[in-house]
């Protein structure tokens, strides 16, 4: 069971998470009530579970769950509910819906001699709406072509410059121009809204950087990465002044395959070396001590026709605590 989830940003992209406040107001659990009962012996009590998702609706398929090392699956009735016979004591509950919803983990519950004792549990979404701003692209030939770009988003997009129309198509220069409609630009901008399972990242690997060492921490990460210097000019002088507001940003790289599943790009001709970086990041409160381990960093070599993107996504806060991938 994995827990989930983030909104992103894709090449160039600030993605905004935003739940909607009625979800945000709703404990993913609690004891609703907890009565005798008199059908029940002293060796015998029951927990009653109701089970709903964020769209208030019951949760009717099968819910994984586990308690003080017994692991099942139950299929809750149309009102969501479903019962478990169990005997008097403390029971530690863990909850599993799919990989669109949030893992729920309980505290310790204690439940008396013939009682019934019920549980509302609410399973967040998992899927963060995310503002993409900012996406550039850059195409480098190793002589002028005509090129095509096709964007596959798994959402909606917004503005583009030049303007997309069912695609790019433009003529390009080898240090990078691209020529649309008589006009020259040094890449391709675009923005729209997505979502986002963050599942398949690992929370605990990043970096946390101060203010103060922001700018030189990026001119090394993206130099490693194989950015040339006027691409981190232009990531470093759109994300900086963002960042900067913050004493310390929390900092984790997609890179190249795990960003594709979530906005793919299709060339053609079919460039020799593509590489693509998404930079999630966030704030660190200033009472938060986090403790991270170093990400490794992806690199690339160009060579022949080459296509780099770099984008962004800012998170509400970082919260580590929260968000886990086992």
């Amino acid at each position: 069971m994995k827990n989930i989830f983030l909104t992103i940003l894709i090449a160039g992209i600030l993605f905004i998470f935003s739940l909607p406040s009625f979800s945000e107001s709703i404990p993913p659990y609690s004891i609703s009530k907890s009565n005798p009962d008199k059908t029940l012996k002293k060796t015998e009590a029951v927990f009653v579970f109701n089970f709903s998702a964020s769209n208030s609706n019951p949760v009717k398929q099968d819910i994984k769950l586990s308690y003080n090392g017994i692991n099942k699956t139950v299929n809750p009735d149309v009102n969501g509910n479903t019962i478990l016979k169990v005997e008097p004591g403390k029971y530690l509950f863990r909850f599993f819906y799919n990989t669109d919803f949030f893992e729920i983990t309980t505290d310790s519950i204690e439940i008396k001699p013939a009682y019934n004792t019920e549980i509302k549990v609410y399973f967040k979404s998992a899927n963060f709406p995310v503002g993409e701003e900012k996406p550039v692209i850059y195409v480098y030939p190793e002589k002028t072509k005509q090129v095509s770009i096709t964007l596959d988003l798994k959402g909606s997009l917004g503005f583009t410059y030049p303007k997309y129309n069912k695609g790019w198509n433009f003529i390009a220069d080898s240090d990078g121009t691209i020529h649309i409609n008589n006009k020259k630009y040094n890449y391709l901008f675009w923005e729209g809204t997505s979502d986002i399972l963050t599942e398949k990242i690992n929370w605990n690997e990043g970096f946390i950087v101060n203010q103060n060492n922001l700018v030189n921490f990026f001119e090394e990460k993206l130099s490693k990465m194989g950015l040339k210097s006027n691409e981190i000019q232009d990531f470093i002088t759109y994300w900086y002044p963002k960042m900067l507001i913050n004493e310390n940003n929390y900092i984790h790289f997609i890179f190249n395959e795990a960003f594709n599943e979530y906005a793919k790009l299709t060339v053609s001709p079919k460039p020799d070396k593509m590489f693509r970086v998404f930079m999630i990041w966030s704030k660190v409160e200033q009472q938060e001590k986090p403790e991270v381990i170093e990400q490794t960093i992806q690199s690339f070599t160009r060579s022949g026709f080459s296509i780099v993107e770099w984008g962004g996504a800012q998170t509400t806060k970082f919260e580590k605590s929260t968000v886990s991938s086992r």
